[in-house]
């Protein structure tokens, strides 16, 4: 978890992505065929979750984990799966039981991070998504860490955590407009214009970057500039709603005070 109003959600980020490129021999033969008991069982569990049916798969999830042979994976398989179906306080356990077995394991700790965050223990959160970031060293990891320090109102962090995950992925739309909302809720217009300028003229905008624009230049009050030119796709109606929501947002007295009713407008 992307947030298509405003923030990339925590949650949606814990699908797993397959890697794309062509996989060898030995990887293939790895693929098709899991050496251990818990392997399998993951694997069976994959299938049956791309079907649809999650509660069977979260409980192969567990089998897999209590296998003698299982690995941290198992682990953290069982924990995203919890996820998946809105369940963190359980996903937080499976991903301990990982770290127990591999305190270093980034996918767990980026993991538990996320779980705790879900859960409302968010300086907990934090602490392991921070600890995270590096050791995973992707840009949905630093985006995970970005948005937690934007709703905890560490709104200068947050922009530095997004320039790290734009060193990682370069032109992204959706780290800009993290960052550029980062910005505008401690009213950095030097920092947030150029970002949502961008992200307008750009020909693969999505609705969701849009409304971001809007929530941007709502934050930093100059509404009457995206009135006057709407971004396309997004009715009038849509529109207004969103800077109505900026503007409630914008009438708290500080910075932490914005975040706090931007987590509890998207809430």
């Amino acid at each position: 978890m992307r947030l298509h109003v405003v923030f990339l959600p925590v949650v949606a980020m814990l699908a797993v992505t397959g890697c794309q490129t062509t996989k060898t021999d030995t990887e293939q033969a790895k693929a098709q065929g899991p050496s251990s008991q818990s392997e399998r069982l993951i694997k069976l569990a994959d299938d049956i979750h791309a079907q649809g049916d999650s509660g069977t798969a979260i409980a192969l999830y567990q089998r897999a984990a209590g296998m003698p042979d299982a690995k941290p994976s198992a682990f953290v398989k069982a924990g995203e799966a919890y996820m998946r179906a809105g369940y963190p306080a359980e996903a937080a356990r499976a991903y301990q039981a990982a770290l127990a077995k591999a305190p270093n394991d980034g996918g767990a700790m980026l993991g538990l991070g996320s779980a705790m965050m879900e859960t409302g223990d968010i300086d907990a959160g934090m602490r392991a998504l921070a600890q995270a970031a590096p050791l995973v060293n992707t840009s949905s990891a630093y985006i995970r860490l970005g948005v937690a320090q934007t709703f905890a109102g560490q709104t200068a962090e947050a922009q530095t955590t997004f320039a790290q995950a734009l060193k990682l992925a370069p032109g992204d739309l959706d780290v800009e407009s993290n960052m550029a909302l980062a910005a505008a809720l401690e009213g950095n217009s030097a920092t947030a214009l150029p970002l949502v300028q961008k992200i307008s003229a750009a020909p693969n905008a999505q609705l969701h970057h849009k409304r971001n624009v809007v929530v941007v230049y709502g934050l930093l009050g100059q509404a009457d500039q995206v009135r006057a030119s709407p971004p396309i796709g997004l009715a009038t109606k849509e529109v207004n709603t969103l800077l109505a929501r900026a503007r409630t947002i914008r009438s708290k007295g500080s910075t932490q005070a914005r975040a706090k009713a931007l987590g509890s407008i998207l809430g």
